[in-house]
């Protein structure tokens, strides 16, 4: 092992979480990065490490694509061992960054990485009072109730079966990551429902690093129920339930060519576009 560089322990979280936090359109939390060690398949020895001022996990999205989680200020020491673990885990390799980090997406093109995609991130202030949503006739919008739990991750899957290289993670790691931690609210996870029928969801919670600003984590619409403003009605519900709360601002991720036209949605309630990701990918040689 290259000398500058060890496996990180329970006592660098904090140290951790500041580094992640670097360059991050949101805040960290030591939290967050317990969970990630403690995710299904994760294995800290072998897919993680931590160096002077700059962090890195490699992890598996699927069979197919490895993700390369890189943060803070790396050495071309710590690249070299992301990329060679993450060839050691075989696949499609991704990796990314904001696009203002150009020192972290030089570094990737002059490795052979090309650009292939962008995403944004979106903003809304809360400040305001927030229009009441117009709910279609026989929709019904509820929040979550006790064995609603594969009711969200089923509709998940359907609606973003048809975007973009969709993940399709496994029920216990989809759980892992939105139910079994302190962030889950399930006054904040809603459904639109046709007939008893899931037509919609959105799943928000207070964001973990930032007390004031509230996550719409996951939002969709099942494609037999689209084009009749549902995911508006869920946006703005979801918006006013995250505003009484106290929250000041509201916020998510969107690919940039996301196909069911999110981004206009976002930008026809008032978010706008606050940054932009950019992700990387090479070959496994």
């Amino acid at each position: 092992m290259t000398p500058s560089l060890r496996v990180p322990t329970d006592a660098d979280v904090e140290d951790v979480a500041r580094i992640m936090s670097e360059g991050w359109p949101e805040a960290v939390d030591a939290g967050q990065v317990r969970q990630a060690w403690a995710s299904p398949g994760f294995d800290r020895e072998r897919d993680a490490r931590i160096a002077p001022g700059a962090y890195v996990h490699v992890e598996a999205l699927d069979r197919d694509r490895v993700w390369i989680n890189l943060r803070g200020r790396p050495s071309t020491a710590l690249v070299d061992w992301a990329e060679g673990r993450a060839r050691e885990r075989g696949g499609r390799i991704l990796c990314g960054s904001w696009a203002a980090n150009e020192s972290v997406l030089e570094e990737l093109r002059r490795r052979g990485f090309r650009q292939i995609r962008h995403s944004f991130r979106m903003s809304i202030s809360l400040e305001d009072e927030v229009p009441v949503p117009v709910v279609p006739a026989g929709v019904r919008l509820r929040t979550f109730e006790d064995g609603d739990e594969r009711s969200f991750y089923d509709a998940q899957l359907e609606a973003f079966a048809d975007t973009w290289e969709p993940i399709d993670h496994p029920y216990d790691e989809w759980a892992h990551w939105l139910l079994d931690t302190p962030s889950f609210d399930p006054e904040l996870w809603f459904l639109a429902e046709v007939g008893g029928a899931v037509a919609g969801f959105a799943i928000c919670r207070v964001h973990p690093g930032n007390s004031d600003l509230g996550w719409i984590q996951i939002l969709g619409v099942r494609r037999p129920w689209r084009g009749k403003g549902i995911g508006r009605a869920l946006l703005l519900n979801a918006f006013r339930a995250l505003r009484a709360r106290g929250l000041r601002r509201a916020g998510l991720g969107v690919d940039a060519e996301n196909p069911t036209g999110a981004t206009s949605l976002y930008e026809s309630v008032g978010m706008r576009v606050v940054d932009r990701f950019e992700l990387y990918e090479t070959e496994h040689t």
